[in-house]
């Protein structure tokens, strides 16, 4: 089945935000490798901020929304999505002056980038999440390209996966699609950020009080310290529990699967 971009199609754009999709569009569909695309997209974005005869944020904010629209289009083993992830690795190398491009240029690119994630991220939680719905397509996509992106020195949105394996793994289980669809999306970080989320919570720094309630647990990790290892271990347990509780909960094989694999990983990880 052919990827459909329909949805960015119909969403009601400007006249920049249109040309700024049409010319994404033009270079995913271009048959080319996807090392090609990621440097012809990487360089659309340039173009996108130096052309511009409007105002900075304008830019900025229509040049990232139109692309997180594309992102949530395209599934985690998509080609597309591959070209994608390497134009911000590209992007976050000349950022750090490894090529002849204005570094400063490269860092206000990706440092509005990182804003509009969290945005964006809002805008798709307030839709209704489940596996029969196109909705649930979009966070999935979403979620896999923004955990494949994070890095050491590129993982200003590590928030976002906290908050989601707590929905997941520190609230009472829900039944069926919806619960599904949490798993899959918290173990896409798991799989694919372990370490960067284990440091995260396992920091051994005092932490203020606003950022203890921005990284407060759930209902089941109430009152424990935020950002700690036993909260890694806490995760571990209700993986297995709710793995346990399979049938009841109404899981496929498939995300049993994928409890599995998360765990698998969780376990490799060194203190």
């Amino acid at each position: 089945m052919e990827l459909s971009l329909q949805y960015v199609q119909d969403q009601s754009f400007s006249d920049l935000g249109r040309a700024i999709f049409d010319i994404i569009k033009a270079t995913l569909q271009y048959p080319a490798e996807p090392q090609a695309k990621a440097i012809k997209l990487a360089n659309d974005v340039k173009f996108f901020y130096e052309a511009s005869h409007q105002t900075t944020d304008t830019v900025d904010w229509e040049t990232w929304w139109v692309v997180l629209d594309v992102v949530c289009c395209i599934p985690p083993d998509h080609p597309w999505q591959d070209s994608l992830v390497q134009s911000l690795d590209i992007l976050r190398q000349r950022d750090g002056s490894d090529s002849n491009d204005d570094p400063s240029l490269a860092s206000k690119v990706l440092s509005s980038f990182s804003m509009t994630v969290r945005e964006k991220w809002d805008a798709l939680q307030g839709e209704e999440l489940s596996d029969d719905h196109d909705e649930y397509f979009r966070w999935k996509n979403y979620n896999s390209f923004i955990a494949r992106i994070t890095r050491n020195d590129f993982d200003f949105w590590l928030a976002l996966p906290i908050w989601q394996l707590r929905e997941t793994l520190e609230e009472p289980p829900v039944k069926g699609s919806e619960m599904r669809c949490r798993i899959w999306v918290a173990s896409e970080w798991i799989i694919h950020c372990t370490d960067h989320i284990f440091n995260f919570v396992n920091t051994k720094e005092e932490i203020d009080e606003s950022t203890a309630r921005a990284y407060q647990g759930g209902s089941l990790y109430d009152g424990k310290p935020p950002l700690r290892v036993e909260r890694w271990e806490f995760w571990k347990k209700r993986f297995l529990e709710i793995a346990t509780d399979a049938t009841s909960l109404e899981l496929d094989g498939h995300t049993t699967v994928r409890i599995s694999d998360a765990l698998k990983i969780m376990d490799s990880v060194k203190a």
